[in-house]
């Protein structure tokens, strides 16, 4: 026969069911239920065992007296695991005289166990939740304890059940809540061995572990490594790919949680030796790229307050998929650094090539074409008139030669940013006449009509008058080339406003040449472009005249326009502002 149950203890039950049923926090619902439970029979300690779904294994880490501790039990192992394995209250009353009692919880946590009382914690439809321990009552345990133990246990089982429900939801947005922090910290990251440290850290925290490490694939040599380990005095360690867990999780594919390290056959334990570190338990996990590759190796030590559930597996295994982008975005901006830094060096070899080599060019240039122009004029004698000839020919030829010299000079002092502009009013008209004057003879060999058209008044403009005129010079030079016999070259300048409000001047190169392809639009302002091989050999030039112009008009702070067609003819423009 059950013993009846005191009404005042029965008020005392309903009053922990009653505080049990208004909290929501697993924690604090689990201390509530112990302390009450100890005052309400007159215990000295009690424990509150909460059975893992995963590991099948009972764990505390709430039990009065013992904070800070964590213990965890398999079923049937003691009198609690007994309790959860057969859904049987059991009461002691000479602990350590019976064979059921489990004495290593007194040796880890320092305590004496005497009497004990515990009885299961069931859910709604009589599944084991847990257990519910006392210890310790100087007058013993009685039925009537039992009794009520048992129908606190009971009747606080749904308010578990709905606080383990809300722990849950409350870990998972939690946990996801961080994980999408990690998310935005880790892609905005681009340097690699900063990115791979704040994965780390993040990873550590993320999970409430000691340590963490990344190890990435490096297939060119079949090994893993990484620099930012912890606890490691060395840069950089390297381990063979099949080596070690991290080998066989980056060669298999397949994550693994390990309780006990040193079991497992595959843990090097010569890495705790030089590191100082103890190893318990692990969690590795592979990284994978958007394309399913493992290009990487989470692996996770020492969970604080138990092993690595399969939640952290999950957990985890969302992390490295934000981390393999931001790792494969990381590297790849490595190389394109690494890239661009090489372009720099080769850039500067060839400007430097390119000076010496025109230097070299003008240097015995000069005395040619000056010994053309003595012979020329007759200085040194009349000519014959097949003579003559062929020093005409080295006068021309010489000055073409000196053009592609000058331009190739003026293009290494504005690509190497020796060029520092003066900016000062400038009369554009004076100035567009003068440039257009230097081409009439050329003009008249060629059969080309050139002209200038300036609005009236028109205002001076802020610029650098000499690389104003070199712009300009090119400008009209390119045209004349590209125009066939009888075609006309215009050179026009006219007021206008800029988008801000602003007074500005705009100046336009137009011809009725060859024309130029839309899709080349943009190339031809490249260094060393040709628009095509035939006409190289036709109108000759290296490419570079647009590439100066270009540097000079942006060195300005404006932007040169192209607008042509083939067989259309072809206008530059480009705007400068006014200077007044």
């Amino acid at each position: 026969m059950r013993p009846e149950i005191p009404a005042a203890k029965l008020r005392g039950v309903l009053e922990v069911v009653r505080l049990a049923n208004a909290e929501t926090d697993l924690g604090s619902l689990i201390a509530l239920v112990i302390q009450q439970a100890c005052a309400l029979l007159g215990a000295d300690r009690g424990t509150l065992y909460l059975l893992e779904k995963e590991t099948g294994e009972l764990r505390s880490s709430a039990a009065l007296g013992l904070a800070g501790k964590t213990i965890r039990l398999k079923l049937h192992q003691g009198v609690a695991g007994l309790v959860a394995a057969t859904g049987q209250s059991i009461v002691v009353d000479d602990a350590h005289a019976d064979a059921r009692f489990y004495g290593a919880v007194d040796e880890a946590t320092g305590y004496r166990t005497e009497q004990i009382l515990c009885v299961p914690i069931k859910g709604r439809r009589g599944e084991i939740l847990g257990v519910l321990e006392l210890l310790n009552k100087p007058s013993g345990f009685t039925p009537e304890d039992e009794e009520v133990l048992g129908l606190l246990a009971s009747q606080t089982g749904v308010a578990l059940a709905n606080a383990q429900i809300y722990d849950g939801l409350r870990t998972n947005l939690d946990r996801l809540s961080r994980l999408m922090k990690v998310g935005t910290a880790i892609s905005s990251e681009l340097d690699l061995d900063a990115l791979l440290r704040t994965i780390s850290q993040t990873t550590s925290h993320l999970l409430q572990a000691e340590r963490s490490t990344v190890f990435l694939v490096d297939r060119a040599r079949g090994e893993l490594w990484s620099r930012v380990a912890e606890g490691l005095d060395q840069q950089e360690i390297r381990i063979p790919m099949h080596a070690g867990i991290a080998g066989s999780v980056a060669t298999t594919g397949t994550p693994v949680r390990i309780s006990d390290a040193y079991t497992d056959p595959r843990f090097n334990p010569e890495v705790d030796k030089r590191t100082g570190f103890r190893t318990h338990n692990i969690l590795c996990a592979p990284m994978r790229n958007a394309r399913g590759q493992v290009i990487g190796v989470f692996q996770v030590l020492n969970k604080r307050g138990g092993d690595f559930t399969a939640l952290d597996e999950q957990l985890l295994a969302s992390l490295s998929s934000q981390a393999a982008v931001a790792i494969e975005n990381a590297q790849l901006y490595d190389e394109v650094q690494r890239a661009y830094t090489q372009l720099q060096v080769l850039d500067k070899m060839k400007s430097d090539f390119l000076n010496t080599v025109s230097h070299e060019l003008r240097t015995p240039l000069a005395p040619v074409l000056g010994y053309a122009e003595i012979l020329l004029s007759g200085g040194m004698g009349q000519l014959p008139a097949g003579c003559r000839r062929g020093v005409e020919a080295i006068a021309e030829s010489g000055k073409r030669l000196h053009a592609i010299v000058e331009s190739l000079l003026i293009f290494v002092r504005l690509d190497q940013g020796e060029v520092a502009l003066s900016r000062e009013a400038v009369d554009l008209t004076l100035l567009l006449h003068k440039v257009v004057e230097s081409f009439h003879a050329k003009a008249h060999e060629r059969k080309l009509r050139l002209s200038v058209e300036t609005a009236e008044a028109l205002p001076k403009v802020l610029a650098d008058p000499q690389e104003l005129q070199t712009a300009l010079t090119h400008l009209v030079d390119n045209a004349a080339k590209f125009t066939l016999a009888g075609g006309q070259v215009t050179v026009m300048a006219r007021p206008t406003m800029k988008p801000d409000g602003r007074l500005a001047v705009e100046i336009a190169v137009r011809d009725t040449g060859i024309g130029i392809p839309r899709e080349l639009h943009d190339k031809v302002f490249e260094r060393f472009y040709q628009v095509d091989g035939s006409l190289t050999r036709k109108y000759g030039g290296v490419g570079i005249g647009l590439a100066v112009i270009k540097q000079i008009i942006e060195a300005h702070g404006s932007h040169i326009s192209l607008e042509s067609e083939p067989g259309k003819g072809s206008t530059f423009r480009f705007a400068l502002p006014a200077a007044d």
